[in-house]
């Protein structure tokens, strides 16, 4: 009998450790899944960012060698569109403990500078031989940046893989091929980030360069807190109730002085949460989760998004645009403006308050918010030194100075404030328009009647956006 029971205990720790190494196995499986997915994802928004990067070099070449302002309007803008998507790829590729706020700062500095010139000239006024000179030597570094990129992205896909075996091969997988691929980035990014630190801001005057960001600030900032509180914020905002592997806090400087909470997973994948450091706002969060391909609809995310808004105690916002993102597009990002009233001797008027932005990024896999930007928002919104007046243009006059052969498509023009700069920012007429089949919104002063912007509207099947 004894013998019978310690046969039955042998069959069933034997059961036990079958059942044990299957639970194991399935669970290295999904990690190790999880973890080529997001792998898959950061090194197809670095090749992404490879191209556009080599694009934007490109670009400012054919803009300092054209001879006709028409040409060069074309070229710059092309630039500066290459920048705003090399900007979102950063975000997808970077490297876990290198700090890419250079990169990022100069991409969106060359781009802009790119931008000013182009409207510099569509206004018909010249651009300097200093601001040609000043272009050059950036394009000198996006030159370096691009071939640091490109050794980069080889690196990341040639890095040798010794042969295991079994359960050495489980062991190892979680540190060894992904730990040399990471090594590569790190090494890449961490020579980016030399580069771009080393290249001189150019002296100009739009929204990157110096004197406009060390100028921001935030619009109504509130009292210290402490880390722990930062870091009690940034576990509850975007997946609250969720546990994670580890959580480390860090602090950054610049326009918004901030924690960076960073909520890392099992597989890799992390959460990372910007707080303001004076009244605990959230600044930005980003959950780089893999995501599979979509499964809900736009109309879906959208309702998604503006759950989540509400439930972060925006009641009135309004949806200004949308944009889907990444090469299987299973995320979209959707953009929102507040809105307040002015007075006049006719009553009151709606504004829309485009500076203002705040943007929901959707997986439209499973409705998961996978990223939240609220900079702008902060910086501007209730803002004591912005004092609204009304309009002492009409909107029939704003009207007439539209050319005639323009199509206006909205029966009433929308007022708005637009900005001009990080530090200054207009109240305009909006009319959208249409000339051929392209349509454009043309904002007129509304203080003083002239043009101030005219933007163009595109409108496909991955979003609706002005440039």
């Amino acid at each position: 009998m004894r013998t019978r029971r310690e046969r039955w205990l042998l069959w069933a720790l034997g059961a036990v450790t079958v059942l044990s190494l299957a639970f194991g196995l399935a669970q290295y499986r999904d990690a190790r899944s999880a973890r080529i997915r997001m792998q898959a994802a950061q090194q197809r928004a670095l090749f992404n960012l490879v191209t556009h990067v080599e694009n934007l070099e490109a670009s400012l070449a054919k803009a300092r060698a054209s001879s006709s302002p028409g040409q060069q309007i074309n070229f710059l803008t092309s630039g500066w569109l290459n920048c705003q998507a090399a900007r979102s790829d950063l975000s997808l590729a970077g490297a876990d403990g290198v700090d890419l706020s250079g990169p990022r700062r100069f991409v969106a500095t060359v781009g802009d500078f790119a931008l000013v010139l182009s409207q510099k000239l569509a206004r018909g006024e010249t651009v300097t031989p200093d601001e040609w000179a000043e272009l050059a030597r950036l394009e000198e570094g996006v030159k370096q940046l691009s071939g640091v990129l490109a050794r980069t992205a080889q690196a990341s896909i040639t890095a040798p893989r010794p042969q295991r075996a079994g359960l050495q091969e489980m062991a190892a997988s979680f540190t060894g091929s992904s730990q040399r691929a990471a090594d590569s980035l790190n090494h890449g990014f961490s020579e980016i980030d030399q580069i771009t630190q080393s290249i001189p801001t150019p002296v100009y005057d739009g929204p990157f360069s110096e004197k406009n960001l060390e100028a921001q600030a935030l619009a109504q900032p509130g009292p210290l807190i402490s880390q722990e509180r930062a870091k009690e914020i940034a576990l509850s905002f975007l997946t609250p109730g969720e546990s994670f592997e580890s959580v480390s806090v860090g602090t950054v400087e610049g326009s918004i002085p901030s924690y960076v909470v960073t909520a890392k997973r099992q597989d890799g994948s992390e959460v990372a949460t910007t707080v303001a450091k004076q009244g605990g706002a959230v600044v930005m969060a980003t959950d780089s989760a893999p995501r599979g391909a979509g499964a809900i609809g736009l109309d879906e995310a959208r309702n998604k998004a503006m759950e989540f808004l509400k439930s972060k105690g925006f009641l009135s916002l309004e949806e200004t645009g949308w944009r889907k993102r990444g090469a299987d597009a299973s995320r979209v990002v959707f953009a929102y403006v507040p809105h307040t009233e002015v007075s006049g001797p006719g009553g009151s008027t709606k504004v829309r308050l485009y500076p203002d932005t705040v943007k929901v990024e959707v997986s439209l896999d499973t409705g998961a918010i996978v990223s939240f930007d609220q900079m702008n928002y902060l910086m501007t919104h209730g803002h004591p030194g912005r004092v609204l007046r009304a309009p002492i243009v009409s909107p029939a006059a704003a009207r007439s100075v539209l050319r005639p052969e323009l199509k206006v498509e909205s029966a009433e023009p929308r007022l708005c404030v637009i900005p001009i700069l990080p530090t200054t920012e207009v109240m305009a007429w909006e009319f959208r328009v249409r000339s051929g089949n392209d349509t454009y919104l043309v904002y007129i002063n509304a203080m003083t009647g002239k043009e101030q912007v005219v933007l163009q509207l595109i409108e496909d099947e991955s979003g609706a956006m002005s440039v």
